[in-house]
């Protein structure tokens, strides 16, 4: 029996390494992400805000919408 605890404690440990692992790569991503639209948005206000009030407008349609039914 201590074996088989032994081996499921050491894959916990592989899956944890591994999901930690993940999540660094995704906040890297997010990092990189986030530096493209902060120099987006200083180099194009006018655009990123039009951009932004779209994305406002078509999400509160599709609401609107989805609470009608």
């Amino acid at each position: 029996m201590s074996t088989s605890k032994v081996d499921v404690d050491g894959l916990i440990d592989e899956g944890r390494e591994k999901f930690n692992d993940m999540a660094e790569q995704g906040m890297d991503y997010i990092s990189s992400a986030n530096s493209f639209l902060t120099e987006f948005i200083r180099d194009e206000p006018l655009i990123a805000i039009a951009s932004a009030f779209a994305v406002g407008y078509v999400a509160a349609r599709v609401l609107n919408y989805v609470t009608k039914r």
